[in-house]
């Protein structure tokens, strides 16, 4: 029986701190706006979708991972902060940080755009 593919969290090491919905953090030096990219499973995450890009079944191919980027300001009007969506499969895995490295007003905004209504 397959059973429909779930992301996984990052290790205890790495998340210690972090909200349940939070499965890694990533941070890439400011070579973009959007230097934090924070994903979500748990609670947040997307339900595997049949045909999602041209993919069937429920595996990795079809399971989405929304995603927040955020620049060190997101709270500025030249800030950034975005939601986005990426095939499971292919999420970052280079340049992850701990949630704790995060500064903490970064933590508090990734905090209330995940649990706003």
């Amino acid at each position: 029986m397959n059973r429909a593919y779930k992301p996984r969290r990052a290790t205890a090491r790495w998340m210690e701190g972090a909200p349940e919905y939070v499965l890694s953090v990533h941070d890439n030096k400011g070579a973009t706006a959007d230097r934090y990219t924070v994903y979500f499973g748990g609670s947040l995450a997307y339900p595997p979708m049949p045909g999602y890009l041209g993919y069937e079944g429920t595996g990795p191919g079809n399971t989405a991972v929304p995603y927040l980027g955020v620049s060190e300001a997101p709270n500025s009007p030249q800030g950034v902060s975005i939601w986005g969506d990426i095939k499971a499969y292919q999420r970052d895995t280079r340049r992850r940080i701990r949630w704790l490295d995060l500064p903490e007003h970064i933590r508090a905004h990734i905090i209330a755009r995940a649990t706003e209504e």
